[in-house]
């Protein structure tokens, strides 16, 4: 209910049914009376910061949206209704703010896990190399009068002519697979073959992209090795490379 002298000015004669939102006296009476009832009213119950959701102006008879006229006389004077639902402010805010903080997390949880798959591809990849350049220069580091040992180093070979065999201009390498093949030998020629195959395929291609090269991972690894037995029939190709 309102005071004697707030009554007087929500039923003041410029005041109407149609333009009662309009003054900013009677809006402030409204919501201060509206902010009292809700420290009181069972509507805020187990709200954490009750605020107005809607006020409406209804009429003082059950079942009727509004008065015939905007105020209504009774035996204790004029009196006039309005009708104020409420909401939680906090419980309408918070779902936004825990979305955003979630939505943030996974962004980081994303990140992360994806710098740790291209970390562990790197380390992998450098790992296979590694791997890949150990075994060929065991190879060719085992016993040179063992068969295995001329088996490897005419594998190696032979996985290189391979690779030369995929290059589209065939004709132009027809040297450097003279160099990379051969039949029955003995070790002395075995050795000299894969430092021979080795140059001429390095020379004739240095001068095609790098993305077309064959692999010569292998085949240097073993002729590092190789070199560093300081063989006399091998200086002058050692000197090359």
């Amino acid at each position: 209910m309102f005071s004697r002298f707030d009554l007087a000015c929500v039923t003041a004669p410029e005041v109407k049914r149609e333009n009662w939102r309009e003054h900013p006296k009677v809006m402030e009476l409204i919501q201060r009376y509206a902010h009292d009832v809700a420290e009181l009213s069972s509507l805020t119950k187990g709200m954490q910061a009750p605020e107005i959701a809607e006020i409406k102006l209804v009429g003082a008879v059950l079942g009727h949206d509004k008065t015939p006229n905007l105020n209504l006389e009774s035996a204790d004077g004029k009196v006039q209704f309005f009708q104020v639902s409420f909401k939680d402010a906090k419980t309408k805010k918070s779902p936004k703010k825990w979305k955003k903080w979630l939505k943030w997390i996974l962004i980081s949880m994303v990140t992360f896990l994806v710098m740790i798959l291209i970390l562990m591809l790197i380390n992998r990849l450098s790992l296979l190399s590694l791997k890949n350049n150990k075994s060929s220069a065991s190879a060719c580091s085992s016993s040179r009068q063992s068969a295995a040992y001329t088996a490897d180093l005419a594998e190696i070979r032979k996985s290189l002519l391979t690779e030369l065999n995929r290059l589209p201009a065939w004709l132009t390498f027809k040297e450097a697979r003279v160099h990379c093949t051969g039949g029955r030998m003995g070790v002395k020629q075995h050795e000299q073959r894969l430092l021979q195959c080795l140059l001429t395929v390095r020379n004739r291609t240095k001068n095609i992209p790098v993305a077309a090269r064959p692999n010569l991972n292998q085949i240097e690894a073993c002729a590092v090795t190789l070199c560093k037995r300081k063989l006399p029939h091998l200086a002058s190709s050692c000197k090359r490379l």
